[in-house]
């Protein structure tokens, strides 16, 4: 099997065992750390509570905390084991930039098919805002601040630990599997896994993790996971969003129920057929093309 050019990027460092131990915990400390900072005085305002409605404030600062993840992944990337940021984007020589707005595109245009899909399935599940104008603040924050939090989750998880996964395991499928029970972890912690419950809330998260993980080694890039982690939280905090969420908004349309079953089964669906387009021959060059 030849080799994987973006997992050979850690050939190029430092990676003794205990500078990924290292690594991972300064990670974390300085995200939780500093998005500490940001968050409290929420916290402090809502009596130790996260908000329930939507403030665009509360929107901002929740994002900007995650500077603290990308920067921190960044830095240690740099500082622990001697490698570049680009080493964490792509295993070829340049940075494909048309792919991340591509799959961000291809990803929106599938969950608007879905939730064309379950509003009418579900007559009266997705309620029209009452006051479109709101949602412009978030439209213009989201454009800014949710690629910040997704490209943050993506250089560390689809990056930092995928890459450093490969250091012992080289079978994609448990790479991606591995990497999809890693990325499932803290998200547990979200508010919407009480309405979800836990095996469908782990499911989907794991889905997601494993869909982009697949995605990121078959591209030997992050571009694609980029782009579509980015598009779906942008679509979701925009255009319809969940009374319960970890991140609340002014969106477009207002889902007012979590069907986890659902949620689960049409991400699947949306995965494949994303997939499926992918390797049309029209668009496999841009998505999967491996010219360096």
């Amino acid at each position: 099997m030849a080799e994987n050019l973006y997992l050979h990027q850690v050939q190029n460092g430092k990676n003794q065992w205990w500078r990924y131990l290292v690594g991972i915990v300064t990670i974390l400390l300085i995200w939780q750390v500093g998005a500490g900072f940001l968050i409290v005085p929420i916290l402090i305002q809502n009596q130790g509570n996260l908000p329930e409605k939507p403030e665009p404030v509360s929107f901002s600062l929740f994002l900007l905390g995650f500077a603290f993840l990308l920067f921190g992944t960044w830095g240690v990337n740099r500082i622990l084991h001697g490698r570049s940021v680009r080493s964490l984007t792509t295993g070829l020589e340049r940075i494909h930039w048309k792919r991340i707005f591509f799959a961000a595109g291809i990803w929106m245009v599938a969950v608007s098919l879905v939730a064309v899909v379950e509003a009418v399935m579900f007559p009266g599940r997705y309620v029209m805002n009452a006051n479109p104008a709101a949602v412009l603040p978030y439209f213009l924050l989201g454009l800014i601040l949710i690629p910040l939090q997704t490209s943050a989750e993506e250089f560390f998880f689809r990056g930092y630990l995928l890459q450093a996964s490969g250091l012992l395991l080289r079978n994609p499928l448990l790479l991606a599997l591995l990497n999809g029970i890693l990325f499932t972890l803290p998200h547990l912690f979200n508010p919407e896994v009480e309405v979800m419950g836990l095996a469908l809330s782990a499911a989907f998260y794991a889905a997601m993790g494993f869909f982009l993980a697949l995605l990121t080694l078959r591209s030997q890039g992050l571009e694609l996971a980029l782009g579509i982690h980015a598009g779906n939280n942008f679509f979701t905090a925009v255009f319809a969003n969940y009374v319960t969420t970890a991140l609340p908004s002014e969106s477009l349309f207002l889902i007012q129920t979590l069907d986890p079953l659902f949620g689960l089964a049409s991400f699947v669906v949306a995965a494949v057929g994303v997939y499926g387009v992918f390797s049309l021959p029209q668009f496999k060059a841009l998505a999967f093309g491996l010219e360096r």
